[in-house]
């Protein structure tokens, strides 16, 4: 559901308050298309997410600009010359031409000047730097960066709009997996699993993908983010997926700009071994009890810690590991089976608010605290929970790794299961006053397919 002009003005009211500028002119630009190298084509163009979120807007070169002197937004929209209009569809005007935002800056050239937006200059590091009286110094990237986390922090919580989108993303993201659970066997691609299921993914109305599906059979389940072509782009392998191997398929819709995630794994044409029901049961009960945790006031680093301790318990039941679960997470032992976070927020990008520096580490900063480990849930955030457990080489058949986890860590056990793969369940959670709420509960999880 597009967000109504109410919708998008209350959008920028909140960003505005957050700013709390006085006579400051800030521009916001969605960026333009990147050109592939040598050649005269461009990579599909995505706007800035700051300027989809104020503006609801997608066209390449819309730029939305501020006069914190009055409190008004402008908008400008590129417009097309009757040359580009031979060879291009014309964007739907938006605002004022895009030519006349030079004319409406140079109306205001003695004041400060603060670009957002794509090719803003985001600092690598929160910048410190203190004037001669000992206040923080007026450092531009620094206000760069302020005002970026204060947009990310309304983006954090969802309207009614965005929900309706990312369950749009959500239902398609359904149509695609049921695709999958009906059509996927043995003998079959990886390839010809994705394209059969993001053919479905476009049928139910989805423009695209949210990013690039994982689809991985055996093996290479083990790999977090492995990808079509991922190995070669010009001439990349496929494997065929075998009776009993674990699939892993990792995708999802977008809709309206909102992305979708969803993690399913099967055992494919066969019944699954003892190890494979374990984990598989392992894993989903680590994401049942922890999307139970999603609930306002829980701090997001608790349910990360709780779902590692819930797999560092079954691992040790499996025989895989030595020791008491708590201290074996503390340790880092399980992080060599679950060796990522537990999901992230979800929005206009699958990964979202991840443009901001730090939102990953912790920070004094009272503003920036808020998008780091340490984030306190609230109703209307979006989140994935997605537990998993990896037999990945690149970390088990370390020799520094398996000389200091030697006590903790059965490895004669662990050898015997390399080549498993690995298991992932994700899905989407909406935070609410009450209980969590999952947008992609109608994609069953079956154990098996085929």
């Amino acid at each position: 559901m597009k967000p109504t002009d109410e919708v998008l003005a209350e959008r920028r009211a909140r960003v505005a308050k957050r700013w709390e500028l006085t006579d400051e002119v800030v521009v916001l630009r969605a960026g333009e298309p990147a050109g592939w190298s040598g050649t005269d084509q461009h990579f599909a163009f995505l706007p800035h997410p700051d300027v989809a979120y104020l503006t609801a807007v997608g066209s390449p070169g819309t730029t939305l600009a501020f006069d914190a002197a009055v409190g008004e937004w402008e908008l400008f929209g590129p417009r097309f010359t009757p040359e580009r209009l031979v060879w291009e569809q014309p964007p739907t005007p938006v605002g004022q031409p895009l030519d006349e935002l030079e004319a409406w800056l140079e109306q205001r050239s003695e004041r400060k000047l603060i670009e957002l937006g794509a090719g803003a200059a985001m600092p690598q590091a929160l910048p410190v730097p203190t004037a001669s009286d000992g206040s923080e110094a007026q450092d531009p990237a620094n206000a760069v960066l302020r005002l970026s986390a204060a947009i990310a922090l309304e983006r954090i919580t969802k309207d009614d709009a965005e929900l309706d989108d990312i369950r749009q993303a959500a239902a398609a993201s359904t149509a695609g997996f049921e695709w999958v659970y009906q059509h996927a066997a043995p003998g079959m691609t990886e390839r010809e699993i994705q394209v059969g299921m993001e053919a479905q993914f476009y049928a139910a109305g989805a423009p695209r993908v949210a990013y690039d599906s994982i689809v991985a059979s055996g093996p290479h389940g083990a790999y977090l983010h492995y990808v079509y072509a991922g190995d070669d782009p010009l001439r990349p392998a496929t494997r065929t997926v075998e009776t009993g191997d674990l699939l892993l398929i990792d995708a999802g819709a977008q809709f309206g700009g909102y992305a979708s995630d969803v993690t399913r794994t099967m055992v494919v044409g066969a019944d699954p071994t003892d190890e494979q029901e374990f984990l598989w049961k392992l894993v989903l009960s680590a994401q049942q009890q922890t999307i139970d945790m999603c609930r306002p006031g829980m701090v997001w680093k608790e349910v990360h810690l709780a779902a590692a301790r819930i797999l560092g318990a079954g691992l040790v039941e499996m025989g895989l590991l030595r020791g008491d679960p708590a201290e074996l997470v503390t340790e880092g032992v399980v992080a060599l089976f679950f060796p990522h976070g537990l999901g992230h927020l979800l929005g206009l990008s699958v990964h979202d608010i991840t443009s901001i520096p730090y939102s990953r580490e912790p920070s004094d900063d009272p503003l920036l605290s808020q998008l780091g480990p340490g984030r306190v849930l609230g109703p209307g955030m979006v989140t994935t929970v997605e537990p998993g457990v990896y037999f990945i080489d690149a970390l088990l058949c370390d020799p520094a790794r398996r000389a200091k986890f030697a006590e903790s860590v059965v490895w004669e056990r662990v050898d015997e299961l390399r080549g498993f793969g690995g298991i992932r369940i994700e899905d989407d959670v909406l935070v609410t006053e009450g209980d969590p709420e999952v947008l992609t509960a109608a994609i069953d999880k079956p154990i098996r397919i085929g």
